[in-house]
């Protein structure tokens, strides 16, 4: 079969000319649609993210709920103990103030009365204890002060007066002492 071209030339290369067109044409179209899709693809990654985001924000701020819960916690646990602290000084010299007055009524004698006993001062090693009292004599008095000086806790034992006073309630004269010492918190 034999073919015969009558198209002129023109309109040949037009027809190449359109040829490419619609070449450059399709390519164009391709990059457009690879670049929409690679847009499409970075958006949706963009989402991902913000919602990565948006999730960690929102813990957070579960946590600064947490994490001021914790704080407000310490500050109560400081606080209790720091009453506990005062409440246990409070109980420890309480039960402090028991054991003195024990140890001292332990080496009160059968002749003799104690009238007073108070805290003199305190001092770092321990409380100064004033002890004023009768007698019915001078070695009754000092027997108490030899029971005194055998205590490990009591120390700088200070005899202020011993003097022999007629009560007008008894008929024989009493030994009236005034006695000071240190009572050690520890031993």
């Amino acid at each position: 079969m034999i073919e015969i071209n009558l198209l002129p030339q023109k309109v040949k290369k037009q027809k190449a000319l359109q040829a490419m067109y619609f070449l450059a044409g399709f390519i164009g179209v391709i990059i457009v649609s690879i670049m929409i899709g690679i847009i499409f693809y970075q958006q949706t990654r963009i989402a991902k993210v913000e919602a990565e985001i948006r999730k960690i924000d929102a813990e957070s701020a579960s946590l600064k709920d947490k994490i001021e819960e914790v704080r407000k916690f310490r500050e109560k646990e400081e606080l209790y103990n720091k009453k506990k602290l005062i409440v246990d000084k409070l109980l420890n010299e309480q039960s402090y103030w028991v054991y003195v007055l024990d140890n001292i009524g332990e080496m009160v004698l059968p002749d003799m009365w104690l009238e007073s006993i108070s805290q003199d001062k305190e001092k770092n090693e321990g409380i100064v204890i004033k002890t004023t009292g009768y007698s019915l004599s001078k070695i009754v008095v000092t027997e108490f002060i030899k029971r005194l000086e055998t205590n490990k806790r009591i120390m700088d034992i200070t005899t202020a007066s011993i003097k022999e006073t007629k009560e007008s309630i008894s008929t024989s004269s009493l030994i009236f002492f005034d006695i000071s010492f240190l009572f050690k918190y520890t031993d």
